[in-house]
């Protein structure tokens, strides 16, 4: 799955509107983190992320976004702290498509995002799927650079193992708002 969304990202790079183009970007912000009751009582819920992407704009209104996202900025901050011995550190992979609106020629952008990825864990045992929404607003400086204030909500599932035969399934969210400097080429 990871290569077909690689082709299509670069596909569609290739595609790439003249007056849009490509773009890449480095974000930090903070995120808060939902057990729903795995853990029930967490030392702290809150951790810094950061944030790297690149994507292409398709169309004035339309880009597509490669992006990775880690819930404890790359293991500088001590992730989400669930007591004094145990932390948890989330990455996330995803691929997402950006509608985008863009007022006073060009130079405030709001756009709305969907995407799909992998989400792992350094102290739960799996990996699995993450459903992206987000929201933002990027400022314009220049034809080449900007600064975005967004928020992402990923939503994923973990199967718990209560007995040998049964599991259940925790439906986890991290919420994460952040500014971000990008660059169109």
């Amino acid at each position: 799955m990871k290569i077909i969304l690689l082709v299509l990202l670069f596909i569609s790079s290739l595609m790439a509107d003249r007056d849009g183009g490509p773009y890449i970007g480095v974000g930090y912000g903070k995120s808060s983190y939902n057990s729903d009751g795995l853990y029930k009582q967490l030392k702290s819920d809150t951790s810094g992320s950061g944030t790297f992407y690149f994507g292409a704009y398709i169309s004035k209104h339309l880009s597509v976004e490669l992006a990775y996202v880690s819930f404890d900025a790359w293991h500088v901050e001590k992730g989400y702290e669930v007591d004094d011995t145990t932390t948890l550190g989330f990455g996330a992979l995803s691929v997402s498509t950006l509608a985008h609106y863009a007022f006073f020629d060009d130079a405030l952008d709001f756009y709305a995002k969907f995407g799909v990825g992998e989400m792992s864990a350094s102290g739960l045992p799996s990996k699995g799927f993450t459903m992206l929404y987000g929201a933002g607003v990027g400022y314009r400086f220049n034809e080449w650079l900007s600064l975005k204030i967004a928020y992402d909500i990923y939503n994923f599932n973990y199967d718990h193992p209560v007995t040998i035969d049964t599991t259940r399934t925790y439906e986890m969210q991290i919420d994460y708002i952040y500014s971000a400097i990008e660059v169109q080429f």
